[in-house]
């Protein structure tokens, strides 16, 4: 209970304070020298307070013109999404958070000892995708050991999706050493097979609608700034806004384009120096082995097709709710955070915006779906835990499109609170094969580029 309660306080500092001394902490134990660890350190923490601040900028401008739309179009439903801060703060409001928040740490530490993992996350807020998991299937069987055995294993799921994301950050965003252990960022992975039926089907294979593309057909106009001001006029359209205030939504979205690269940019400059140090540890003292320090999604959002897309979905995501039939969900608060969801979806589309919403549209129609069966047992719990919601009415659920509304997290629960003799074996059975898989076609990759390095470099 004292680890707890120390390791809740410095939660409760937030990350923009815990994150400047995690990194200068890494940069010590990586060997930097005491002024570089702390220059990397408040880099990374100036650059994470600055994404903070331009996305909290970017969902306070959403927020009232979703509003608007949805009243717009007579939208309504039994289910609000109040925002994954809710989902959020169940898992760390449980009763057995302590013992959740010791196995999500043991699994990191034992993954990486024994070589089954190279991700170590010092991402601890959004260990709560774990934890409430666990406290849904507390809250269903008041069962502890069950219960944490839930989280760590979604620990256990989220570290390896995070080593398994390495490619796509690396390749697409140019992020070296980092990846990013939160699932409502990896929840996508599962989605990523889709890009491989879709280069394979004629027509649809030809179409490559990039931002590079807009660029060189519009000039100017194709420029991200310009891009979000069209998108943000367009949105505040939808929502029957007077033109002064489209116009203004249309440079508040420019803005964003503007400023989120250039804040994402500073995650990178302060990383370096440590990723670079950890690379030359890691080599000397690990036999090459490389260990990825695992950050906050929001190091993903630098990319102008990223936000493009998030914006498209925003009345993609209203129509949906609109016309599917199983759905009783009001996609509300989390609209302003699709960027996480599909950030993963546009690095493995290659930046093709085309491809990317056709795979976000899918991701978004099974969040749906899951958000809806998931809400009674979601809103249950955050009762037990004393969270309440304005707006949510007796009769009515409450939801995000995070937590169990995420494929990755629906299956988790619904193994840890079915039958467990079935589905416990079951889950690991398939768990296993697609973990030998992913591993064997990434090693496949990984020596064909290297076989291509040598080959080059032989030529030279």
């Amino acid at each position: 209970m004292i680890f707890y309660k120390a390791f809740k306080a410095i939660i409760d500092a937030g990350p923009t304070v815990l994150l400047p001394i995690i990194i200068f902490i890494l940069g010590k134990g990586f060997g930097l020298k005491v002024g570089k660890a702390v220059k990397s350190g408040i880099i990374v923490g100036v650059g994470f307070a600055g994404l903070k601040l331009v996305i909290s900028f970017l969902t306070s401008n959403l927020g009232p013109v979703v509003d608007a739309m949805v009243k717009r179009f007579g939208l309504h439903f039994n289910t609000l999404d109040v925002g994954f801060a809710m989902t959020g703060a169940i898992g760390w409001s449980s009763p057995i958070v302590p013992f959740m928040v010791l196995a999500i740490i043991g699994i990191n530490i034992l993954l990486l000892v024994i070589k089954r993992t190279n991700t170590l996350s010092v991402d601890l807020w959004n260990y709560h995708h774990c934890l409430t998991i666990g406290a849904l299937v507390y809250f269903t069987d008041k069962n502890v050991v069950v219960a944490t055995i839930a989280a760590g294993v979604t620990g256990l799921v989220v570290f390896k999706l995070a080593d398994w994301s390495v490619p796509l950050m690396e390749k697409y965003y140019k992020i070296p050493g980092v990846n990013t252990p939160a699932l409502h960022a990896l929840n996508a992975l599962a989605f990523v097979p889709l890009e491989f039926i879709l280069e394979r089907i004629p027509g649809i294979n030809k179409i490559n609608f990039d931002l590079k593309t807009i660029q060189k057909y519009f000039g100017t106009f194709g420029e991200p700034p310009i891009i979000g001001l069209v998108l943000g006029c367009g949105i505040a359209a939808l929502a029957n806004y007077p033109l002064i205030k489209i116009f203004g939504v249309g440079v508040n979205m420019a803005t964003a384009m503007v400023l989120i690269p250039k804040m994402s940019g500073m995650f990178v400059e302060g990383l370096k120096p440590i990723s670079e140090q950890a690379k030359l540890m890691c080599e000397s003292k690990f036999k090459g082995r490389k260990i990825y320090i695992g950050l906050d999604p929001s190091i993903l959002l630098g990319d102008a097709s990223v936000i493009t897309v998030s914006l498209i979905m925003i009345p993609i995501s209203l129509l949906l709710a609109a016309t599917i039939p199983q759905n009783r969900i009001l996609p509300f608060a989390d609209l302003g955070a699709i960027s996480f969801k599909i950030a993963l979806i546009v690095a493995a589309c290659k930046g093709n915006i085309f491809r990317s919403l056709i795979i976000s549209t899918i991701l978004m129609i099974g969040t749906l779906i899951c958000g809806t069966a998931t809400a009674p047992l979601v809103t249950a719990t955050a009762h037990s835990v004393g969270i309440n919601a304005a707006g949510v009415h007796p009769g009515q659920f409450m939801t995000s499109l995070a937590g169990p509304a995420m494929l990755v997290s629906f299956i988790i629960l619904k193994v840890f609170t079915g039958k467990l003799i079935i589905t416990v074996p079951a889950f690991a059975i398939a768990f296993g094969l697609i973990w030998v898989i992913v591993e064997k076609i990434q090693g496949k990759k990984k020596s064909n580029l290297q076989d291509e390095e040598e080959n080059e470099v032989a030529a030279d």
